[in-house]
């Protein structure tokens, strides 16, 4: 309301709302908005305070991601710099790096090798457990145990 008493009228796009409309309604972003008549004031209070939590974890997210994305192109452009200079001095080079981190779970592979063309990153790289051992153990005692039964 103004100084005189009167409803002050904002008008949205088609809709026309009146000031003390306004505090009924909580924007959630720039093309939605939560109507909170009907509700106790202790309600709309609790929802608002979510509200507010909310968007401080969304841009704390926002914020963490874009350290991540930032960290990460510096260690690609690293990389390829490392890279180009290996190449020029004559050397070889294959740069495997893995990350996981709020952008997600990143796999690069760089280099003037083969190997590096070929873009397969190892499973010790990828931080997987290398179970071969484990199938050599179980194969050569299943050798055993065919011998024994074999040989009686």
């Amino acid at each position: 309301m103004d100084k005189q008493g009167k409803d002050i009228q904002h008008q949205t796009g088609n809709a026309v709302s009146t000031e003390a409309d306004s505090e009924n309604l909580l924007n959630l972003s720039s093309n939605s908005v939560l109507d909170l008549s009907g509700l106790s004031d202790q309600q709309i209070a609790e929802l608002r305070e979510q509200h507010a939590s909310g968007m401080i974890d969304l841009q704390r997210k926002a914020a963490e991601l874009k350290v991540d994305v930032g960290a990460l192109d510096a260690a690609l452009t690293s990389f390829n710099d490392q890279t180009a200079k290996a190449t020029r001095e004559g050397n070889s080079a294959t740069i495997t790096h893995v990350q996981t981190s709020s952008a997600g779970r990143t796999e690069v592979m760089i280099g003037n090798t083969d190997k590096a063309a070929s873009g397969k990153i190892s499973r010790a790289a990828r931080g997987e457990t290398d179970k071969t051992i484990w199938y050599v153990g179980i194969a050569a005692a299943a050798a055993v145990v065919v011998a024994l039964i074999v040989s009686n």
